[in-house]
């Protein structure tokens, strides 16, 4: 499913991320996450965490090492530049799809505490329902690719079945967006081949939209539904190729 804007964007449920991260995304808790975007990071760090926000774009990086209680860091997922067994919660939100999970999946292992596990989630839209399934029949007669793709949930499977993480959990939460008449609008012009069309069948099709939306919104207004798909996994270190071994006299360097 391709992403689809709102006019206000899904807000992630708190619970939820109590969920992900097993009660672990609490003031003092030590939090990393892997290529989320900085709203995400940024929702974290609210929480008084002491958050380590690892993303290979290094301006994302940057923005994230700017907020309270955050370190930024430039580094693949697949070779964490961090000591093991150092952190209480691995977060990855809406990226896991793009990691080599052979390499990033015994690396998150490494760096998590006994004990404790990873959370991974993506944000999609609910097409299951009746007025979006419309809408979509209606922008694919412009432009026939519309609202279609993959968010990459099916990659989740690596973990579910890793050696490194043997239990792993799953749930679900439906969220509801408002969405105005002029957001649906805005939506549907903003598709590539809505934009190129000629005047006319722009307009045909803005007519139309609107007359979906007064057709389908309800006293409250028309909600955009997206669901919410979490999975976390605790970890076991008895599978790691190297042994870890924790120096509990501190830190020491060589000269």
């Amino acid at each position: 499913m391709a992403a689809m804007p709102a006019s206000s964007g899904p807000e992630f449920p708190q619970r939820a991320l109590d969920w992900l991260a097993g009660g672990r995304a609490g003031a003092g808790d030590r939090v990393l996450t892997l290529g989320c975007p900085p709203w995400f990071c940024r929702m974290l760090a609210r929480r008084g965490v002491d958050l380590f926000a690892v993303h290979r774009d290094p301006e994302v990086a940057a923005r994230c090492h700017r907020m309270a209680s955050t370190t930024g860091i430039c580094a693949l997922a697949e070779s964490l530049p961090l000591d093991p067994c150092t952190f209480d919660a691995v977060l990855v939100h809406q990226s896991f799809h793009q990691m080599a999970p052979g390499l990033v999946l015994s690396e998150i292992a490494r760096v998590l505490r006994p004990s404790h596990c990873v959370g991974v989630s993506w944000m999609t839209r609910d097409d299951s329902v009746p007025w979006v399934r419309r809408l979509t029949e209606l922008l694919r007669t412009v432009d026939p690719s519309a609202m279609r793709g993959d968010y990459g949930t099916s990659s989740v499977d690596a973990l579910l079945t890793s050696k490194y993480f043997p239990t792993t959990e799953r749930s679900r939460h439906r969220i509801w967006v408002p969405v105005s008449r002029r957001g649906l609008v805005e939506m549907a012009v903003a598709l590539p081949a809505v934009r190129h069309a000629d005047e006319q069948q722009r307009a045909e099709l803005v007519a139309r939209v609107e007359q979906l939306h007064d057709d389908s919104a309800g006293p409250g207004g028309l909600l955009l539904p997206y669901q919410l798909e979490c999975w976390r996994a605790w970890v076991s270190h008895d599978e790691l190729t190297a042994s870890i071994e924790v120096d509990d006299a501190g830190l020491r360097i060589r000269l």
